[in-house]
């Protein structure tokens, strides 16, 4: 029985009689006013014997309809769960466990529609979300789409659960989302049994193949061992081969050294010369720019020499004239001075031109002698250089490229023989029987990886020596195709630019030599044109003697003509001879740059050499330590390959064993359910109710024999009458009397009418009669009490100990269920005994507990019995003190 309902329906009761007693205290407050509303004047029962009789039958009738009502209902809180709308809303897509498709959803919505736990509404999202909207749902529940897909999830790494989601509308109906929850629970385990019988079936069906792979596992075992011992003698052979070939390994690390001190000495030397190189072009470059130089002054002085030459032809022309003229009378002095001063100036010109030619010439020479030192230093170094390539570096990149040959040769055999050692420890491993046996030993795993590692050591190893070995074959023709033949060129070019540069400096001084003469010719024709110009200035002024000094200049200036023409002729010769001088110093210039730029291009190249052979080096080196690596690895492969021959046999039986123990499991239907739900409820239930109103009777009774109790109190008065002539003691039993005469009429009345309702045997029937007059007699104690005590304020006071106790005695809740504070009170309200003695008779068939309640009780009626009796005497004594007074 559910305790939230029964905390519903008496918030329900509560309010019913709360309302009751509240109508009657307030509009008849004193038992004139309550009898006045009932038709007749309290004088008595001889006023109005008819009213007073319809006030006594409401009275009992009241509290008996008001119990009768519910006693009767056989209606319970679960009764009808099927027609409690709930929604059920299906996304689940369905998804693959294997190669079974599954689709845990659908299988759900169809188990729901074979019953009728609660009102299935199977709806859509939109129909869900409106029917929550419009209040017509109290609870939606959803399978999401990706539910199958986490079902399937459980073998995985990380394994998702699958969610069961719902949305329940608690605010609808407290009860009903207490059914809702139960339900949603229920199906939840529904589910988890459903999700475990798919695992347990899917882990059965794979059982026999686990059996038949461990057969064919025992079958494999004996072919491992003899595989193994084949395996074995293969590396046993594969380790000899590798010991066998150290030595040449390592004598080929060695020479791979020797070659790359050569190259290195070559690259060195080489370099050390490119300064030189450098000097030699700039040399040329010089020179060239010199003789251009030169040239160019030639070119540029040319011009004056002709107009030397034509100034003095036109001179000795003018002078003969004179001469003429003198001789004849009429000559022309001033032309005469004017030629002469004419004749004087280029005479000055020519002069300085030839200074600079000489200038000019001795730097040519100078130059030609530094380019002539400088090939010589160059023809010595490229015939050092190509005796060291013919005698040391050429013979050891032989040796070198012969010995790589050998070692691609063994690296490829090493390679192949390793990698058909891991390939057969590879497939030992991806055997579908023996595989997952083998990688669980960690010996074999050693093994496994052992090999792997020889196997890419070998790999490496064999794909690194074919580059050696083109390295070394390219670095041996390079040097003996290229790089000599390009020394040798080199040394015959230098030999021929010695040769030409020689007689360039020959050519040189020659041509300084004769640019001095000239350079002393044009001083001396500056000097006589000097000469001249003085003399004419002479003859200008005195004319007298003109004439004689005309007849020798113009022998003179037939002198100074022939030796102009000369010079022009002269100029013009040395002018062309420059020239030619001035090409091949271009030629020298840009084979010089030629030889730089060749010695650079091959000083690089002995670099690159260099380089590579530190790289060849180096790999050897790598190679000679790679080689006793890969001849230790392949050592613990021979050994593990020993472990793998040894364990073969211990390997097919632990098989064999397994094939056994297996083939011997039960997966049958039943093995299925065991595992999907292990556990089953085996309990029973004591002291059952048999319906819904057997748990509401001990509530029900005790508070309508409360509330009748309180109607009660209404029908009398009960102050002290004016008249002191009845004592007190007998005023007191005859008060209670009336009223307890009523109280057992009323639990008679409502007892004998629930019996035919509670069926629990004759004679708990007979004691639920009289146990029922007991408590309505205890509660009229206590009400008689109060009401005698405070009159109406006193009933208020009953009223909210009736109130009090409804959340405080187990009508709510299980009094263990509540506070600490309230289980104290509890303790002190009478109703916690009345139910609790109605729980005994009823439902818990516990006499001992029974008569418990009724002597505590019982403690109730004799204490508010007692008070009532002090308190009538206590106003009977002041009343009379009172009168005494008056009188």
């Amino acid at each position: 029985m559910d305790d939230n309902s029964e905390y519903i329906e008496f918030k329900k009761r509560m309010g019913e009689c709360s309302f009751i007693f509240f109508f009657y205290i307030t509009n008849f407050t004193n038992r004139g006013e309550f009898m006045k509303g009932l038709g007749f004047q309290p004088g008595g029962l001889g006023d109005n014997r008819k009213g007073f009789l319809i006030a006594i039958i409401a009275v009992l009738l009241v509290p008996l309809v008001y119990a009768l009502v519910f006693i009767k209902s056989t209606l319970g809180p679960t009764d009808h769960l099927e027609n409690l709308p709930v929604a059920v809303l299906n996304k689940d897509t369905g998804a693959m466990s294997g190669d079974k498709p599954i689709n845990v959803g659908e299988d759900l919505v169809a188990d729901l529609k074979k019953g009728n736990a609660l009102g299935w509404d199977f709806v859509d999202s939109k129909e869900a979300e409106r029917g929550l909207k419009n209040l017509d749902y109290y609870m939606v529940i959803e399978i999401p789409e990706d539910f199958s897909k986490k079902v399937t999830t459980v073998m995985d790494e990380n394994p998702e659960k699958p969610e069961l989601k719902f949305i329940q509308n608690e605010g609808l109906h407290y009860m009903a989302a207490t059914v809702t929850s139960s339900a949603v629970e229920k199906i939840k385990n529904q589910l988890a049994d459903k999700i475990t019988e798919t695992y347990t079936k899917t882990l059965f069906d794979s059982m026999g193949e686990v059996n038949t792979g461990f057969k064919d596992g025992a079958d494999g075992a004996s072919q491992i061992n003899e595989g193994a011992a084949k395996l074995h003698d293969g590396t046993g052979k594969i380790v000899s081969s590798l010991k066998e070939k150290a030595p040449d390994i390592n004598r080929l690390a060695e020479g791979a050294k020797e070659l790359k001190a050569g190259t290195n000495t070559m690259h060195t030397s080489l370099a050390s010369k490119q300064g030189d190189i450098g000097k030699l072009a700039d040399g040329a470059n010089q020179l060239h720019a010199g003789t251009g130089t030169l040239l160019q002054n030639l070119q540029q002085k040319q011009g004056d020499i002709t107009k030397l030459a034509n100034g003095t032809q036109q001179l000795t022309d003018g002078s003969g004239l004179l001469l003429k003229s003198l001789q004849g009378g009429s000559g022309d002095i001033s032309k005469l001075a004017d030629g002469a001063k004419q004749l004087d100036d280029g005479t000055k010109k020519v002069d300085e031109g030839a200074n600079q030619l000489s200038v000019g010439t001795a730097g040519l020479e100078a130059g030609a002698s530094q380019i002539l030192a400088g090939l010589k230093t160059a023809e010595a170094g490229s015939n050092s250089l190509n005796d060291g390539i013919e005698k040391q570096l050429a013979p050891g990149a032989k040796a070198v490229a012969d010995g790589t040959e050998a070692v691609d040769t063994g690296a490829q055999g090493l390679k192949t023989g390793t990698q058909q050692v891991a390939d057969g420890i590879e497939q030992l491993s991806k055997h579908p029987v023996l595989g997952p046996i083998l990688m669980a030993d960690p010996n074999f795993q050693k093994l496994r990886d052992g090999s792997k590692q020889v196997a890419a050591g070998a790999g490496q190893l064999a794909a690194s020596t074919p580059r050696l070995k083109e390295g070394a074959k390219s670095v041996s023709n390079g040097i003996s195709g290229q790089v000599a033949p390009g020394v040798k060129q080199l040394a015959g070019g230098l030999d021929q630019l010695l040769a030409g540069q020689t007689n360039l400096v020959a050519g040189a001084k020659k041509l300084n030599s004769g640019a001095s003469t000239l350079a002393a010719g044009t001083s001396a024709l500056a000097e006589g044109t000097s000469a001249l110009a003085d003399g004419n200035a002479k003859v200008k002024s005195s004319f007298g003697s003109i004439t004689d000094a005309v007849t020798t200049i113009n022998g003179g200036l037939q002198s100074v003509n022939n030796g102009n023409q000369s010079v022009d002729e002269g100029w013009k010769t040395m002018t062309a001879g420059v020239t030619k001088l001035e090409d091949g110093a271009g030629q020298v210039a840009a084979g010089n740059q030629t030889v730089k730029s060749g010695w650079g291009e091959l000083t690089t190249g002995s670099g690159k050499i260099n380089d590579g052979m530190t790289q060849v080096s180096d790999g050897t080196q790598t190679v000679n330590t790679g080689w006793g690596t890969l001849t230790n690895g392949v050592t613990q492969v021979d050994d593990g390959i020993a472990k793998v021959e040894d364990g073969s046999e211990k390997l097919a039986t632990g098989l064999a064993g397994g094939a056994e123990k297996t083939g011997a499991i039960n997966t049958g239907e039943k093995n299925v359910s065991q595992f999907a739900a292990p556990v089953e409820l085996a309990g029973e239930t004591i002291n059952k109710f048999p319906k819904y109103r057997y748990a509401n009777a001990p509530y029900i009774l005790s508070l309508a024999l409360f509330v009748g109790v309180l109607l009660i109190s209404l029908l009398f008065d009960l102050k002290k009458p004016a008249v002191t002539a009845v004592s007190p003691f007998k005023w007191y039993l005859g008060k209670f009397g009336n009223m307890a005469g009523l109280a057992i009429a009323q639990a008679l009345i409502i007892s004998v009418f629930s019996t035919f309702y509670i069926k629990s045997g004759a004679a708990n029937g007979f004691n639920l009669i009289w146990y029922s007059v007991f408590v309505s007699l205890t509660f009229l104690t206590i009400v008689f009490f109060l009401v005698l005590l405070a009159g109406n304020i006193g009933r208020f006071a009953a009223f909210a100990l009736l109130v009090l106790q409804l959340p405080t005695t187990g009508a709510s809740l299980p009094v263990h269920l509540l506070s600490d504070g309230l289980q104290t009170i509890s303790k002190f309200m009478p109703m916690t005994y009345s139910i609790g003695g109605y729980k005994s008779i009823i439902s818990l068939n516990h006499y001992g507990a029974f008569w418990a309640n009724i002597s505590a009780l019982f403690v109730f009626l004799a204490i508010f019995a007692a008070l009532a009796l002090v308190t009538v005497f206590f106003r009977s004594s002041r009343r009379i003190s009172q009168d005494e007074a008056a009188a």
